[in-house]
């Protein structure tokens, strides 16, 4: 970090660029946004405005890894941190006198809250005082404004923000070389003063904003920040006017929420209807906990991967909603102090509001336009299918209000104003009980603060608080004991009513630091003056284990964490790669292409045997309606339950189980992800065409006397007792070698593509499934690949940190866990170290190597089906050895380059003889932008991969700077500092990440989250979806939180009917109009009398007309479909059906691209044609809808001047939102740190 040793810590950017909110319902999201960072440089924290911040102790020789080597000449300066728990900021020693403010802090107006009670932590626990910790992280709290526009509205009195106190700055620890397994050999002389540590001091400055807030009536539910309304019971309508005492102000929540008195219509409802209630049920569809697709478009069941082979012999809680008849006890039914359609803008056109909300559910793992299997399995006794239609609305609705701010919880009465009648309020109460459940909304770096009469840690009386351990410091563990902190805040009135007090986490890590696998190590060297576009205050890193975020569209949860919550500063990765032949020399491009088909294809050919993905159900709703914003006007009285049940009733009529099915969809490969071995696939249908017939469409030329019709046959290889994805592909090449020619060159370039999937997989490819490596095609994110800024693993430490500090137990290597198989009973979890903590629950988030070693015993032993999974699943080993140099020398426009490796035998055409070699060295990637210093990664895959946890460090380094000097020259020096990992000798990780075993079954992903009895299992090695992941690992921990408090609260209680009459509502509403505020109402009627007025004079507004297609291709596709499903047909393997839809598509796509330019004129003349009329056509529009706007104005003006409004006193605003509008909180284009 260099000589400067003060560094103060005040706000993050919070990366919010176009457009985070809406209109005048997102003043929430204007109280609590942030301007866009200067384009003009790159990304900081320091470019923001100005917010308020919020060793192995086992003993023995054992190393714990990853063991990493490091040639420097320099001490090890990991920075020794603590934490400032009364702003939720970091700091750390000093190295210098010096002082050096990087973070401009400025003063905010917020408001003055009253004390809340702080409970003293337990004796034996310290607080999160990681000693690790980095400045880079803050985050802003929740209930400061980001944004403030001049037209906001008054701050109402808070709850107090204590002021800061002195900075702890955290003692230099015993042992400095940081992490025990790291070897220091010099390569250079020492540099002085790096044996020196950083601190970083956290300021804020507080001045409090006065404001004229009305006291809260005592028994009016004070809405917190998700908390839950207080229910009431029933009772007779009172149609009297009530105390006209002012409305209460909702705090932590500036969505706009109009307030009604306690006799509202909904209020006549509620009380007026015996509320019983049913809690959501599971079906015999449904035997087990149900895993969550995150790719929003590609409907993925999890119905059936559910049913173990070797069922357990006692019931298990399940994270799914769990299966209940109908429960006859009375749940009084809520009542909302808000107007329907509040959080709705009014001045956004609905189309436009419904595509934001359709984009809001892609980017939160749901689809928007049909239910998510728990969904349905929760409201199908409550639901009928016309309905799907307005919940998916107010669903999506939801999580717009979410989306858009990431860094303000989404408050029940917000989601309750999605709602566009009063009918509809508990749906939407329902649905934001299952949203903030199950982790869509409400998650991350949040402070949720719970109503300030349910509010405080602890209760004075004794009240009992269960405990909750969670093992582990990683992205699972902290991101489930994140979740755990935020959904206690928000169902704290849920626990007083059981009598006890919301429970405490404790997290027990056993390494020294926090992240597990997810590991920036800093570097020995320091650069004299950091590469361009690096800040200094950054510090000089690498990863040691995940690196890559891989993409953040389509619902990667770490969009909120690093974009929307820490504001981190990250780098797009470029694609580009070029591959070095083994002698040094570029790899012809045409031929790279033609044998990366090739290699996809043997892929293709193999995909045809993998595990089919179960049948899912579809329930959907009306997108039209959807994409126009509107509900659904039709009422029937039939749920959904009961529709399937009288369809299956039926003559020779499917069982409900097989109604509303999904089509099956394959995924086929088609191509390859250089930067992290992932297949990308597409629907099709694998091994569709006749071998030779596709080599030959792929440009390949065939062998003399090699007939179109020749193919390749796998039967036989795939029938084999032991055969793997390793042994069949190897097979398929072989098979291929007799189709065209193959040279050595080929074979290299074929098993690069190998040693790719294998980094990927983290073993080599003969160790995985046949039928489940790549069983979670369809669940990739979009979006650039990026790497964050100065280390990955300030991720992980904004977890534990961010908003306050999480209770941590470090260098607690855990021992034993003893568990109640029951359910019910109390848990223990003995350390090595003595350390002893007894439990209610317990979160293992240990990770698939180290069960694998057994090291950690369980009490009673875990059951055989649990241990068989274990077992099943596969746990390799990715390695990376990583050079610091003290100038570049490669070219600095790629950050991937690959070289291909040779076998044992150079010339060889035999697979079996490339497997140890092809690993070795084969990818490298430029990390100097985000390093900070001239640094090359390579990485060590497949055999290799184990090879290097044997290998000299010298030899490894020796071996690379071969390999780098036969691309680059002799003018290659040798590193300065050279880091190793060895994560196989990690005692905690024994390896990489997961992977599919050679004989895994297809639920063994399922069955390893599956809890037993009060013991729950999260990890990456837990996600079917998201597997060998950082953003799977974090997922797993918000599941595996949903599920404990599932297990501590019981299921979403919904009152029946869910829906209100629309009689009994029509009703009861004419009768509560007598209770409303006079002068709201009479403002109301005003304005619809001015619009009825304005569209009886001259009609509604003309509507914007529909544009058509003005694409070349889209013309030329229609007009050669026929053509192109003929080609398609023409070497179609037997028993393969037609050509799909997509399969044609991409014929014709062929087909356009190897189109002359005389034979695509026409078509592009139709399009200049069609564009020329789509111009004129809207000219006409905006004219016409330019002269209906000024005849409104003028009409408007005539009747106002004729009938004035009411006063603007008659009419209390009640916070209205600011116009001022933000769309996303992604960094502008420009904002990116710029690529030279």
């Amino acid at each position: 970090m260099g000589p400067h040793s003060r560094i103060r810590l005040g706000q993050v950017n919070t990366s919010l660029g176009k457009g985070l909110l809406g209109s005048k319902e997102d003043s929430r999201r204007a109280s609590a946004g942030a301007t866009a960072p200067n384009p003009a440089k790159p990304l900081s924290p320091a470019t923001s405005i100005s917010t308020l911040d919020r060793h192995d102790s086992s003993g023995g020789s054992e190393e714990i890894a990853p063991e990493i080597v490091v040639w420097t000449g320099a001490m090890d300066d990991d920075d020794a941190m603590s934490v400032d728990s009364s702003v939720g900021s970091l700091s750390s020693a000093p190295d210098s006198d010096e002082e050096m403010d990087f973070y401009q802090v400025k003063p905010v107006e917020v408001a003055k809250p009253e004390p809340e009670e702080v409970e003293e932590p337990e004796p034996e626990l310290v607080s999160a005082a990681e000693p690790d910790l980095e400045p880079e992280l803050a985050l802003v709290a929740a209930s400061e404004p980001l944004l403030t526009w001049p037209d906001h509205e008054p701050v109402p009195e808070a709850e107090p923000v204590p002021e800061a106190e002195p900075v702890l700055e955290a003692e230099q620890e015993e042992d400095p070389k940081g992490e025990p397994v790291e070897e220091l050999v010099s390569l250079s002389e020492p540099q002085p003063g790096l044996e020196s540590e950083l601190a970083f001091e956290a300021t804020a400055q507080l001045e409090p904003e006065t404001t004229d807030a009305p006291e809260h009536e005592p028994d009016q539910f004070e809405p917190g920040a998700g908390g839950e309304a207080e229910p009431v019971a029933a009772q007779a309508p009172v149609l009297e006017p009530v105390n006209p005492t002012p409305h209460p102000t909702i705090l932590d929540a500036p969505h706009q929420v109009d307030l009604l008195k306690p006799e509202s219509a909904m209020d006549l409802i509620a009380s007026s209807i015996s509320s019983t209630s049913a809690l959501s049920e599971h079906s015999d569809l449904s035997p087990g906990p149900i895993s969550q697709s995150s790719k929003a478009t590609t409907p993925i069941d999890t119905e059936s991967s559910k049913e173990l082979s070797a069922p357990s012999p006692q019931p298990l809680q399940q994270k799914s909603t769990p299966q209940h008849t109908n429960v006859s006890s009375t749940v009084p039914r809520r009542r909302y102090d808000v107007r329907p359609k509040v959080s709705i803008p009014p001045d956004l056109p609905l189309p436009e509001y419904a595509n934001q909300c359709i984009v809001a559910a892609e980017a939160s793992r749901l689809n928007p336009y049909h239910l998510h299997h728990e969904e349905y399995l929760m409201l199908r006794d409550h639901l009928s299918h016309t309905q799907v239609t307005t919940y998916l609305n107010i669903r999506n609705g939801i999580l717009r209000l979410w989306v858009r701010n990431p860094q303000i919880p989404v408050t029940r009465e917000e989601a309750v104003g999605c709602a566009k009648d009063a009918r509809w309020f508990d749906v939407a109460s329902v649905c934001f009980d299952w949203l903030v459940r199950n982790g869509y909304i409400n998650i991350g770096c949040l402070e949720i603060r719970p109503a300030r009469k349910y509010g405080g840690k602890s209760s004075p009386n004794g009240r009992k608080r269960r405990t909750i351990v969670v093992i582990g410091a990683g992205m699972s563990g902290l991101g489930c004991a994140r979740q755990l902190e935020g959904l206690s805040a928000q169902y704290a009135k849920r626990f007083r009513d059981l009598g006890e007090d919301p429970p405490r986490v404790v997290v027990v890590e056993g390494r020294n630091r926090i992240g597990g696998r997810v590991y920036s190590k800093a570097f020995k060297t320091v650069p004299k003056r950091p590469l361009e576009g690096f800040e200094e205050n950054k510090r000089f890193t690498a990863e040691m284990g995940g690196m890559i975020i891989t993409g953040f569209d389509r619902g990667n949860p770490m969009n909120i964490l690093v974009r929307g919550q820490l504001g981190l500063p990250y780098r797009p990765l470029r694609p580009d790669t070029t591959l070095y032949d083994s002698n040094g020399k570029p790899v012809d491009p045409v031929r790279d292409q033609l044998v990366e088909n090739l290699y996809n294809d043997c892929l293709d050919r193999v995909s045809e045997y993998k595990f089919k993905q179960p049948a899912s159900k579809l329930i959907e709703g009306n997108r039209d309606l959807m994409d126009e914003g509107r509900d659904s006007s039709a009422e029937t009285h039939k749920t959904i339950r009961q529709t399937e049940e009288a369809a299956a009733a039926q003559p020779h009529a499917p069982p409900v189980s097989e109604q509303n099915i999904a089509p099956q969809v394959n995924l086929v490969p088609v191509s390859t992800d250089r930067a992290t071995g992932r297949i990308h696939t597409e629907p099709g249908t694998p091994g569709a065409l006749k071998a030779a017939r596709k080599a030959k469409l792929m440009g390949w030329a065939l062998k003399s006397g090699v007939s179109e019709d020749a193919d390749v046959d796998l039967e036989s290889a795939t029938k084999e007792p032991d055969a793997t994805l390793g042994s069949v592909t190897d097979n398929v090449i072989a098979q291929y070698k007799g189709l065209v020619d193959l040279t050595a060159q080929d074979f290299r370039l074929v098993n690069w593509h190998v040693a790719n999937l294998e980094y990927s997989n983290a073993t080599n490819y003969h160790q995985l499934s046949l039928q489940g490596w790549d069983i979670d095609a369809g669940n990739e994110w979009e979006g650039a690949h990026t790497m964050v800024i100065g280390g990955y693993q300030n991720v992980p430490r904004g977890l534990l940190s961010l908003p306050t500090p999480l209770d941590i137990r470090q260098m607690s290597p855990v021992r034993k866990i003893t568990y109640a198989f029951e359910g019910s009973g109390p848990a223990t979890v003995e350390c090595e170290n003595g350390f002893r903590i007894e439990a209610d629950y317990v979160v293992n988030t240990i990770p698939l190597g180290v069960l694998k070693h057994g090291n950690v015993q369980f009490e009673p032993p875990l059951p055989e089906w649990k241990a068989d999974a274990i077992e099943r699943l596969g746990f390799g080993v990715l390695n990376k050895v990583i050079l610091v140099y003290n100038t570049p020398f490669w070219d600095e426009d790629r950050d991937i380059f690959g070289v291909l490796r040779n076998p044992t035998n150079r010339n060889t055409l035999d697979q079996k003889d490339y497997s140890s070699q092809r690993g070795r060295f084969f990818q490298w990637f430029n990390i100097s932008k985000t390093s900070g210093l001239p640094v090359l990664l390579a990485l060590m895959a497949g055999d290799a991969g184990f090879d290097t946890e044997q290998a000299c460090n010298d030899d490894l380094v020796a071996e690379a700077t071969t390999i780098l000097r036969s691309v680059y020259g002799s003018k290659v020096p040798d590193p300065v500092e050279a880091v190793v990992t060895r994560w196989a000798s990690d005692k905690f990780a024994r390896g990489s990440y997961s992977s599919a075993g050679p004989t895994m079954k297809a639920d063994d992903y399922d069955t390893m989250a599956r809890p037993i009895g009060n013991l729950f299992f999260a990890g990456e090695h837990t996600s079917g979806t998201h597997p060998a992941t950082v953003h799977g690992a974090y997922l797993s921990g918000l599941r595996a939180a949903s599920e404990v408090l599932d297990a501590m609260l019981g299921p979403i209680e919904i009152p029946t009917p869910l829906i209100i009459p629309k009689e009994t509502s029509l009703s009861l509403k004419r009768k509560a109009e007598t209770s409303r505020d006079p002068a709201r109402a009479k403002l109301e009627a005003y304005e619809i009398e001015l619009w009825d007025h304005i569209i009886l004079q001259i009609g509604l507004r003309p509507l914007q007309p529909s544009k058509p297609a003005t694409n070349a291709y889209v013309f030329y596709s229609k007009a050669h479909y026929d053509e192109a499903r003929k080609k398609l047909e023409e070497g179609r393997r037997p028993g393969k059906g037609k050509a799909s839809a997509n399969e044609v598509r991409n014929m014709s796509a062929k087909m356009w691209k190897e189109a002359s330019e005389e034979e695509k004129k026409p078509y592009m003349e139709i399009a200049e044609v069609k564009k020329k009329e789509w111009a004129q056509i809207i000219d006409a529009w905006k004219a016409q809808a330019g002269e209906w706007d000024k005849k409104a104005t003028k009409l408007k003006e005539e009747y106002e001047k004729a009938h004035p409004p009411p006063k603007e006193d008659e009419v209390e605003e009640e916070g209205r939102r600011s116009k001022k509008r933000v769309e996303s909180y992604k960094e502008e284009d420009e904002s990116d740190v710029e690529m030279e």
